[in-house]
């Protein structure tokens, strides 16, 4: 056993598991941005056409599905209801925009949160950074 054995700094011991809290963050996010997006893309889409928004004519309209899907015994109700849904694929393209742009929005502000409370950047086990003034070489 060596004599300066007891002075040795140790790591702190992490876990290796985020914190319970972030974990139900991250679900609430999950299932609340889909939503949000959602909504916020029906009601764009519903609104477009009084801002002078025009629209593809490709995404508007009811979906059309092909006939063979309607042999199928179980699926007939479902394709039915997709049928009855205006703009579909209008909201579908729409929902899809505004949940990266709501992702990468949230990202960007838990980046933020996460540089204000989060750990330091050096813990107590590394070197401080090097003192060192470069100049520029002349001959």
């Amino acid at each position: 056993m060596a004599k300066y054995r007891s002075y040795e700094k140790q790591p702190p011991a992490r876990s290796k598991e985020p914190h319970p809290v972030w974990r139900g963050i991250g679900c609430l996010i999950m299932l609340i941005v889909p939503a949000l997006s959602l909504g916020i893309s029906v009601i764009l889409i519903q609104i477009a056409p009084s801002l002078g928004i025009q629209l593809p004519e490709g995404l508007l309209g009811r979906p059309v599905m092909p006939e063979l899907l309607f042999k199928v015994p179980g699926l007939v109700g479902i394709l039915n209801w997709i049928q009855s849904l205006d703009n579909l694929y209008a909201i579908l393209v729409g929902m899809l925009t505004i949940t990266i742009l709501l992702a990468g929005l949230i990202a960007l502000i838990y980046a933020f949160i996460y540089r204000l409370v989060g750990p330091p950047r050096f813990s107590g086990i590394d070197a401080p950074p090097p003192n060192i003034k470069v100049r520029k070489y002349k001959r």
